[in-house]
């Protein structure tokens, strides 16, 4: 069976990202996709009853104000919930949104994700990704993790320094299974996906991530995931940046 989703964080929070939520409520509302995954999404909870299609889907709002993340969903959502992350670091983490959808005659496990970024690094997101997959083993049917992982690590150099500067990301977290590693934080955090038998929909290379408004995609970077595990992608696409991260729009099929 056939189904799409849409993947987007739609409002950064920093005074320097932050997108005026009237520039994109047109394009929540136009767009045709039968499942939504949202990160930032903290306006859209509060504004839901003011979209004619979108208030129609069955939702999946975070039970704390700082989890922002959201599902809609016009298939039936059977059951739904939250991961705490351990403390992996001393910050305060925003729970991972999971919910099993009932699409044809199989359950499809989504978890809608936003990783931290300040004052942590890859270390840590490697972590968080192994805590969503270990539960994902949980569900033996497809499954998907999407989201906003801010991968942000370019490869060593003075752009990374810049960027762990910049995020305050500190040497000690530029570690991956106990290894300094060199290259782009992607390719370390897609290898612990391909492990667990999940492979990335998008293609690793596209940046997913500017500098708002002026669309500058500094170092590059692919903040933005869509892991599959039993489904087959028909289209992947890419939009054109309206926040500060591009969505993603998956044709997904399932047997």
């Amino acid at each position: 069976m056939n189904f799409s989703i849409f993947n987007w964080n739609i409002q950064g929070t920093r005074h320097y990202t932050s997108t005026n939520f009237d520039k994109i409520a047109s394009v929540l509302e136009k767009t045709e996709a039968d499942i939504f995954c949202f990160q930032e999404a903290q306006e859209l909870m509060k504004r839901l009853d003011s979209f004619d299609r979108l208030k129609m889907l069955n939702h999946i709002f975070p039970d704390r104000e700082q989890d922002r993340n959201v599902i809609l969903s016009k298939f039936p959502i059977i059951s739904s919930g939250e991961l705490t992350f351990p403390s992996f670091t001393n910050k305060p983490l925003e729970k991972a949104l999971w919910a099993d959808i009932e699409i044809g005659n199989k359950l499809v496990r989504i978890y809608n994700c936003h990783f931290e970024i300040i004052g942590v690094g890859p270390k840590e997101r490697a972590e968080q990704l192994k805590f969503v997959l270990a539960d994902s083993k949980k569900h033996t049917d497809s499954t998907i993790i999407c989201g906003d992982l801010n991968t942000t690590i370019p490869p060593a150099g003075i752009k990374r320094k810049i960027v762990q500067w910049f995020h305050k990301e500190p040497n000690e977290s530029i570690i991956i299974d106990g290894k300094y590693f060199h290259s782009d934080e992607r390719y370390a955090f897609v290898k612990i996906a391909e492990q667990e038998g999940f492979r990335e929909a998008l293609d690793i290379s596209k940046s997913t991530w500017c500098v708002s408004p002026f669309g500058w995609e500094l170092f590059a970077l692919k903040l933005d995931w869509f892991l599959v595990r039993d489904v087959a992608t028909l289209k992947v696409s890419l939009s054109s940046y309206i926040s500060d991260h591009r969505a993603i729009f998956v044709e997904c099929l399932i047997n």
